[in-house]
């Protein structure tokens, strides 16, 4: 299969580089700068984007090894939204269907940990008619492990049962207490939700400040991938919170403590990193407009969200 012709673009906004290279009389300059939105640039990283990647972020994993060892790394470094897009800037090269490899892997993994000791709670709430988990492979066969690792993952949104039908067991689904999908989901992301959905609707739709960003869409799609990975990991921290209070009584009052900051801190944090990615990742000349723009907007979204989500619960 032929290869695509390369097309030297500026790496914030895209722009066609090549007529600035057909310039050049005997040999190309060290530096450069984009005519469309000013950027300054290496021309070394335009024709070869691989020499700016990082080797401990995870999109720019370059094997199975790497991919897994920047993982921790890269969680960490996006807890401090500034200093993480001071080095994560336009120049650094795009991935973008290994970040949403990298975030659909992290969701897994953190869900798949924090249902160990679901598994053991709903053990606790269900207590599988008296059955140890061998008695209860005995009883059921192979739909007895499967209702025991579904509840796991999906108590209390989901539960199953493993039912005699025409001779031989099924395993049948059912939705789990209305209220908790409110209280241990929607009330901890839908805020986030509401703000990230209304950021993407500032930059993609409104052509004044698709102008102003002068962005490409991969930078965007960076910035809400990790956005909504955010959101889905304070969901899964209230999730193991609340498990660890249900088992274990004597951290009652931390609990309550914790969990009752989790939606603020996130939203601040949703605040804080988009503000950073546009004025410091993206380098936006107008930044102060398009952050006051957006955060207003978002904060909007996020609130309206939240109460239409608290009616509808009530």
């Amino acid at each position: 299969m032929p290869r695509k012709p390369f097309k030297p673009i500026c790496p914030k906004c895209g722009y066609d580089q090549s007529g600035e290279i057909a310039t050049w009389k005997s040999q190309c300059p060290i530096n450069g700068r984009c005519n469309e939105c000013g950027i300054p640039f290496q021309w070394a990283d335009i024709f070869d984007p691989s020499r700016t990647r990082l080797h401990w972020y995870a999109e720019h994993a370059r094997s199975l090894t790497n991919f897994l060892s920047a993982t921790p790394k890269t969680l960490i470094r996006i807890i401090l939204p500034h200093r993480f897009w001071r080095t994560v800037d336009t120049t650094k090269d795009l991935r973008p269907m290994c970040l949403i490899a990298w975030v659909i892997f992290v969701m897994i993994l953190s869900h798949l940990i924090v249902s160990i000791p679901n598994g053991i709670l709903a053990r606790s709430a269900y207590n599988w008619n008296g059955t140890t988990i061998g008695q209860h492979y005995q009883m059921y066969g192979g739909y007895g492990i499967a209702e025991i690792l579904f509840v796991a993952i999906a108590f209390p949104y989901f539960n199953a049962l493993p039912r005699a039908s025409s001779f031989r067991w099924t395993l049948f689904i059912e939705t789990g207490w209305p209220e908790a999908w409110y209280q241990s989901f929607f009330k901890v992301i839908n805020f986030q939700l509401g703000f990230l959905v209304l950021w993407l609707l500032i930059l993609a739709v409104i052509p004044t400040t698709r102008s102003i960003a002068k962005i490409r869409t991969g930078h965007v799609i960076r910035a809400a991938c990790l956005s909504a990975l955010w959101i889905f990991l304070s969901y899964e921290l209230s999730r193991a919170l609340r498990i660890m209070h249900a088992l274990t009584d004597p951290i009652h009052n931390l609990y309550w403590f914790f969990d009752g900051w989790i939606v603020p801190v996130s939203g601040l944090w949703q605040v804080l990193f988009w503000s950073c990615a546009v004025s410091i990742g993206w380098k936006v000349k107008q930044w102060k407009s398009l952050v006051l723009l957006g955060t207003a907007a978002a904060l909007l979204g996020g609130t309206a969200l939240s109460i239409y989500a608290f009616l509808y619960a009530t």
